[in-house]
């Protein structure tokens, strides 16, 4: 009974995710309220309702549980990358994968202002950011490159290069757009940055592969 009790309140018991949960949560009031200069582990273990002691059993320090709740944030983007292009419906993936982009920056907002915030200090934050965002860029690389191997044509910008201006496009209007409260409707939003991409698609294959009329 005890060893079921213990286990039950351990970090990966059900008790521990519980707290776990509290802990993210908290933390994400945190960041959201103070930033993340601002943010303390007094600030976290307030919100959470838990001890100093109960916070580290789970994490170092702040910068750890931003660490987790990124990686979590991250995960849902990389299986929105690897959604499967149809040949015969590239606009509608771009719909799905640049909608779904927004939606999920939207979702993480305080997150992703957190994160960048917490990059200007901490290298290791800039680090990560480049490699998450390197896993979304290569499967948008993979497709630039399959469009510019369908031309037949020789030369041009690199694939990897192009997924990378195309993602940056949709990254910093997500900022501007979630973070710091530019105002657009959400159909909008979709069908300009469509209109963006398809066009530069259409440009890398020499002929129509998304629709745009």
């Amino acid at each position: 009974m005890a060893e079921s009790q213990q286990s039950t309140a351990a970090p990966g018991g059900t008790r521990g995710a519980r707290t776990r949960g509290r802990l993210r949560q908290a933390s994400r009031d945190a960041f959201a309220d103070l930033g993340w200069q601002g943010t303390r582990v007094e600030d976290i273990v307030q919100r959470a309702g838990v001890s100093h002691g109960t916070f580290y059993t789970y994490y170092d320090n702040k910068a750890a549980v931003l660490d987790d709740l990124v990686r979590a944030s991250q995960a849902d983007f990389d299986a929105l990358a690897h959604e499967p292009w149809k040949a015969d419906d590239v606009r509608g993936a771009l719909e799905r994968v640049i909608g779904g982009f927004l939606d999920l920056y939207q979702r993480d907002a305080v997150l992703m202002r957190t994160w960048l915030q917490a990059a200007r200090d901490e290298p290791a934050f800039g680090t990560l950011y480049l490699e998450l965002r390197g896993r979304f860029i290569d499967r948008i690389g993979e497709h630039v490159a399959a469009v510019a191997a369908a031309s037949g044509r020789q030369g041009g910008p690199p694939a990897h290069t192009v997924a990378s201006a195309l993602a940056a496009m949709v990254e910093h209007f997500a900022y501007c757009w979630a973070v710091l409260g530019e105002p657009h409707e959400r159909p909008d939003a979709i069908s300009s940055l469509v209109l963006v991409w398809g066009s530069t698609l259409n440009t890398v294959a020499g002929f129509e592969v998304v629709h745009l009329g």
